[in-house]
């Protein structure tokens, strides 16, 4: 994943759970309800299913996160989406997210991004959206055993 420019931040999370692959696969589905993974996410509407489907997550407190789904691998458990307009400080924000089994009942989930920052210093941003996978990984550690 490449961002436009050489100040391109990143940030991401890679857990362990016990729990099998598939399990893990569909609570981080791009299909499935934000709200049930991601805590700063009120609520979501999902626009159509499979490769460019949208989806709209509603933040805590307000806001609007404007997704695309740009690339989808459900058999390799893994889907790249982007953020085509919200109101956090990024642009050209490109989001990962990869399940492995580890073995029957054990998956590392691999969340990340790259983005530019908008309006805000790079650490700044970077500090922001490791928040928020910190929480999704926190929020699934509560359905799953988290190694």
């Amino acid at each position: 994943m490449s961002t436009s420019n050489d100040t391109a931040a990143n940030a991401g999370v890679t857990a362990v759970y016990k729990v099998s692959a598939d399990r893990l696969w569909q609570a981080v589905d791009f299909h499935q309800p934000s709200e049930n993974i991601m805590p700063p996410i009120a609520s979501s509407t999902l626009h159509g299913k499979g490769l460019g489907a949208r989806k709209v997550n509603t933040l805590q407190g307000g806001g609007e996160v404007h997704l695309q789904l740009v690339y989808y691998a459900p058999g390799q458990h893994a889907f790249n989406y982007v953020i085509q307009s919200s109101p956090l400080p990024v642009v050209n924000y490109v989001g990962e997210v990869r399940v492995t089994a580890l073995g029957a009942d054990r998956a590392q989930l691999t969340w990340r991004g790259v983005f530019d920052p908008n309006g805000v210093p790079r650490e700044q941003a970077d500090s922001i959206l490791q928040g928020f996978y910190e929480s999704i990984a926190g929020r699934l550690g509560e359905r799953f055993p988290k190694e």
